[in-house]
């Protein structure tokens, strides 16, 4: 897999992100976000200043934990140590939903999406360490996935209790940690996890007749009733794209069909900036546009450009300089959604969106020939 393009304006724009992620973001979310303790306010308010009696969703603490440990693999930053003392943090509540701001559990109901990034959080120290205690957490999450969650018709329930509507979005975060596992173990056993995601992509939440991802669906895979039956986010379709090459490099397995269908309707009769809710049809439920569904576009046109598509390049180069103009703020902050003319709207600075921004700029830098790290 070729990781280098001659693209002048791609590896400027990878080096305006890298350079924004490195010297404003990741101090600044450091030094503003996390309390002593190793927890992360759940966002910070608009002026910059952290809310510090928000309830946090404790998943927000696995994805730090990937953003600090991935962005020291990269020599960005010395995150070693926060991602450390957050993961003890973590790990000392356990894989529970939602924590107050003093700390106390209020929700441990053990959830599907969540635990997808317990998991990339584990790896992700792995990584970064080679320290075995973090590889056997990693084991205890898939032993528990595999007991607590395991569906009979294929997947893995949402709750130990099996909580409806079923999502292909947890299970698409799933694919990607067990990529990021295979790659770093080259354990059969962790590929099998991602081969079975893929075989669920195929048959299930890939719509092939309209070239969508179905989202939520019934106990035995059937679409489920009214409006969220007929739900599609064209951010979870970009992100798909990445998935799939993803897999592709490490499986050698071909889905380019996917990729180029995909791609070719989520950019059919669509503005600049992609919308956060449509229906099958293409027509637009919430004409809002989250930064998340951006970065997930970017990493789209970018693994589209390591295949040599004509343009891709260039769309990736653009849409980096367009969230410069539009959500990306000079002091490392972000705006995280606008409304269809472009007006910001967010009431508050997640904290979360920091996974989706950072994943996105390693992309880049490594796409664009700067970087010199490995896919994933």
């Amino acid at each position: 897999m070729s990781t280098a393009l001659e693209n002048l304006a791609l590896k400027q724009s990878a080096e305006k992100i890298r350079n924004w992620v490195i010297g404003k973001a990741l101090p600044l979310w450091a030094d503003r976000a996390q309390h002593k303790s190793g927890r992360w306010v759940e966002h910070l308010n608009l002026d910059g200043t952290p809310d510090l009696s928000a309830d946090l969703r404790w998943r927000v603490l696995a994805r730090q934990i990937y953003v600090y440990a991935e962005a020291t693999r990269w020599n960005w930053f010395d995150g070693k140590e926060i991602a450390r003392q957050t993961y003890e943090h973590m790990r000392e509540r356990g894989y529970v939903q939602r924590v107050r701001a003093d700390g106390t559990v209020t929700e441990r109901r053990r959830d599907l999406y969540d635990h997808a990034f317990f998991l990339l959080a584990s790896i992700s120290l792995y990584r970064l360490t080679k320290e075995p205690q973090y590889l056997a957490a990693v084991e205890d999450i898939c032993s528990t996935l595999d007991t607590e969650f395991k569906h009979p018709d294929g997947g893995w329930r949402e709750t130990p209790r099996g909580a409806l509507p079923r999502r292909q979005n947890p299970h698409m975060h799933l694919l990607e940690a067990f990529l990021y596992l295979y790659n770093e173990t080259r354990d059969p056993n962790h590929l099998a996890y991602a081969e079975h995601i893929i075989g669920l992509f195929k048959a299930h939440f890939f719509d092939s007749k309209h070239h969508i991802i179905r989202e939520f669906f019934n106990e035995d895979w059937s679409y489920y009733s009214g409006e969220q039956g007929t739900t599609a986010e064209p951010g979870h379709a970009m992100e798909w794209i990445w998935l799939l090459y993803r897999y592709e490099f490490s499986s050698g397995r071909d889905t380019k069909l996917w990729r180029q269908a995909l791609y070719a309707n989520a950019l059919k009769q669509r503005g600049y900036f992609l919308n956060d809710e449509e229906d099958i049809k293409g027509n637009i439920r919430r004409e809002t546009r989250r930064l998340w569904v951006q970065t997930e576009v970017i990493k789209a046109h970018l693994t589209m450009a390591e295949n040599n598509v004509s343009g891709s390049a260039d769309m990736a180069a653009a849409f980096i300089d367009g969230l410069f103009e539009t959500y990306l703020k000079t002091d490392g902050t972000w705006c995280d959604q606008t409304n269809a003319c472009g007006g910001q709207i967010a009431k508050t600075i997640p904290v979360s969106t920091f996974y989706h921004i950072a994943c996105m700029a390693f992309e880049a830098e490594r796409v664009s020939g700067l970087g010199r790290l490995d896919p994933l």
